[in-house]
């Protein structure tokens, strides 16, 4: 009687990590039609009862993207036993179990899905989708507007090309007139302040702030210099997130 209620009760904490909150869960009867009726599809291939850090991490991604416009979070386990769940599309596209956890972004349009080569983590996964998406995952303390501006001025420092460098940060500082919300205009501060600084010190700049921040943040501080200091640092990430792409793709 014991053993069978432990077991039972083992079943149910099993079968409750089926699903992940932020997901649906498809099969290779329903995964095209969610593919093809989104513009953009992050499917994750892995075991049916995934656990441990990189499904934490995974967990923790898919609640915060939940409510972004235009995409869908989908998990597609796959089984090595019984019916063998989801195998064909394993083989499809080419996932190996000892590769779990796959990644692949399907876009509306595109015949073949972008496959994602970074860490595992919750921060890498957003990362990879603003990259090749315009769809926005903003960080804490970030603003989607200074946002895109970054990204543009980020390229514009990389070609040296000081007058639209100026001329985004003109737009800036327009963009940061709009802004109501007192800690997005704290936020948007520290957008003009590092675009000012790059302009007068150069794009080396990116990589000091980081590293004296980061050192910052590892030094024994407050709460709240904690919270401002790791806001300053997803800001940074607004510009020095193009970096991983542009060295990727040359």
């Amino acid at each position: 009687m014991y053993w069978t209620f432990a077991y039972l009760f083992f079943l149910f904490i099993i079968s409750s990590k089926a699903h992940t909150p932020g997901t649906v869960t498809v099969d290779i009867l329903t995964f095209d039609k969610i593919r093809n009726n989104f513009d953009a599809v992050l499917a994750k291939f892995d075991d049916k009862y995934p656990f441990g850090e990189k499904y934490d991490q995974f967990k923790r991604f898919a609640i915060n993207v939940a409510n972004s416009k235009n995409l869908v979070v989908v998990e597609i386990p796959i089984t090595d036993y019984g019916e063998k769940e989801n195998e064909m599309l394993a083989l499809e596209y080419g996932v190996k179990k000892e590769d779990h956890p796959v990644y692949k972004l399907f876009l509306k349009g595109k015949s073949k899905p972008i496959d994602y080569t970074g860490d595992k983590t919750e921060d890498d996964l957003r990362r990879f989708l603003s990259h090749n998406t315009n769809i926005w995952f903003g960080f804490p303390g970030t603003v989607e507007e200074m946002d895109r501006l970054a990204e543009q001025f980020f390229v514009a420092s990389s070609n040296n090309d000081e007058n639209t460098q100026k001329s985004l940060l003109e737009k800036a500082h327009e963009a940061f007139k709009k802004l109501v919300d007192k800690k997005e205009q704290m936020s948007g501060k520290s957008y003009i302040k590092i675009m000012e600084s790059v302009i007068k010190q150069g794009s080396d700049f990116f990589k000091r702030e980081g590293r004296r921040v980061e050192n910052l943040l590892k030094g024994k501080i407050t709460n709240e210099k904690k919270q401002e200091l790791q806001h300053r640092a997803n800001i940074l990430l607004s510009f020095q997130s193009l970096t991983v792409t542009t060295d990727k793709e040359l």
